[in-house]
């Protein structure tokens, strides 16, 4: 890189997800998973590594569905 030229990063910030089944927060490079409400459709459902291995049960924020 030329001498006295900078690289602007970007400074926004994501919100990381919460588990739907226990609250905890997903973090990148976890073995999660993600899918659309099986009811609604609307709603984007993450279980966190732990909840996924133990198939524990989990619900939806906008429709209230609760799946395994």
């Amino acid at each position: 890189m030329p001498a006295g030229k900078q690289i602007e990063m970007y400074a926004g910030s994501y919100e990381m997800p919460n588990c739907n089944a226990c609250g905890k927060q997903v973090t990148p490079g976890e073995l999660s998973e993600s899918f659309s409400c099986p009811k609604c459709k609307n709603a984007r459902i993450w279980r966190c590594e732990g909840c996924k291995g133990k198939a524990k049960k989990y619900t939806c924020g906008k429709c209230g569905y609760e799946g395994k």
